[in-house]
C-alpha cells in the first residue's frame, strides 16, 4: 500500500506532536516538513486528523471531511453524566408494542462506534423479533441451563420457577433479540468488541424511550455451541455470537438509584 495517505499543510503545522502522541500503533514520526509516515501499521482510527488543533493534517484512509467536528460544551457536565450512567437500569417488563425500524436502525448506528481492539470493528448485528422463534429460543436456552445448574447459584431456581410457571425468564417477552457476530475465524480477544457494542446501545437505549437487559443464559448458550439454540438463531455461514441484549418499550420507570457493594481500589506506588 502507499504511504503517502498522510498529507499535511506545513503551512498550518505548528509541529505540536499531538497526532504522534495519540497514534495507538506509532505510525508517525516528526520530519523536516511535520508529521510522516514512520511505518504503514494505519489501523485507520483517524485520530491523528481528528487531534491536529490547526487542522494542518488529513488522512485519505479517515478523511477530515468526513469527520463532524464538536463543540465541548455541548458535552454534559460531569454531574449529569454521572446522573445518566447511575440511572440506566436493566429493564425485565416489556408493551407488547413493536419498535419501528428506525429507532432500532438509530439505536446500533450509535453501538457501532464503542471502541474496538486494534480498531478491528468487524462486528454485524442479528435482530429476531418473530415471536414464536423468540419463545423457542428462550425454551432452548432453558434446555442448555437445565443441564448446567452449577454455572450459577441462582440458576437452578430460574429453570424452576420456568419449569413450573412456563414465564419467560430468558428473554423476558421482549419484542427483539440483538445479537452481536463475528468472523470465526476471529481471535478471542477481539470477540469482546462485540460487548462493547452492546454496552453503548444498553447506555443509549433510554434516549430513545427503550429499554434493554443482557440476555445471558440465551449469549452463553449460542457460545457454548448448543446444536438446538443455535438453530433456532439462524446465523449467516461462517459467524458465531459474541453477545446479545433483549430490547422492547418498557412497561415501568425506575424511580430510584439502587446501590452496589462500595468501591475497592488497590494503588500501587
Amino acid at each position: 500500500m502507499s504511504q503517502n495517505f498522510i498529507e499535511v499543510d506545513s503551512g498550518k503545522c505548528v509541529r505540536c506532536g499531538f497526532c504522534i502522541i495519540d497514534c495507538p500503533t506509532c505510525v508517525l514520526e516528526m520530519g523536516d516538513n511535520g508529521p510522516q509516515v514512520r511505518e504503514d501499521q494505519c489501523i485507520e482510527c483517524g485520530h491523528c486528523v481528528a487531534v491536529c488543533p490547526t487542522e494542518a493534517l488529513d488522512n485519505t484512509r479517515t478523511p477530515r471531511a468526513e469527520q463532524k467536528p464538536f463543540d465541548p460544551a455541548e458535552l454534559p457536565t460531569p454531574e449529569q453524566a454521572a446522573c445518566f450512567l447511575r440511572t440506566r437500569r436493566s429493564i425485565r417488563g416489556f408493551l407488547d408494542k413493536p419498535v419501528p425500524r428506525e429507532t432500532i436502525d438509530k439505536l446500533l448506528d450509535i453501538a457501532r462506534i464503542a471502541p474496538t481492539g486494534g480498531n478491528t470493528q468487524g462486528v454485524r448485528f442479528h435482530i429476531i423479533h418473530n415471536k414464536e422463534r423468540l419463545r423457542e429460543i428462550t425454551a432452548a436456552a432453558m434446555a442448555w441451563a437445565e443441564q448446567r445448574l452449577d454455572l450459577a447459584p441462582h440458576l437452578a431456581s430460574m429453570v424452576a420457577y420456568h419449569r413450573a410457571t412456563g414465564k419467560d425468564n430468558v428473554l423476558r417477552n421482549a419484542p427483539y433479540l440483538i445479537l452481536t457476530l463475528m468472523d470465526e475465524a476471529t481471535k478471542p480477544m477481539f470477540r469482546q468488541n462485540g460487548r462493547f457494542m452492546l454496552t453503548y446501545a444498553e447506555l443509549y437505549a433510554p434516549m430513545l424511550g427503550l429499554g434493554s437487559c443482557w440476555a445471558g443464559w440465551a449469549e452463553a448458550a449460542a457460545i457454548s455451541g448448543d446444536p438446538q439454540t443455535l438453530g433456532l438463531l439462524a446465523l449467516p455461514k461462517g459467524k458465531v455470537v459474541t453477545g446479545a441484549i433483549v430490547v422492547g418499550i418498557p412497561r415501568y420507570r425506575h424511580k430510584r438509584i439502587p446501590t452496589r457493594h462500595p468501591l475497592e481500589v488497590t494503588w500501587v506506588e
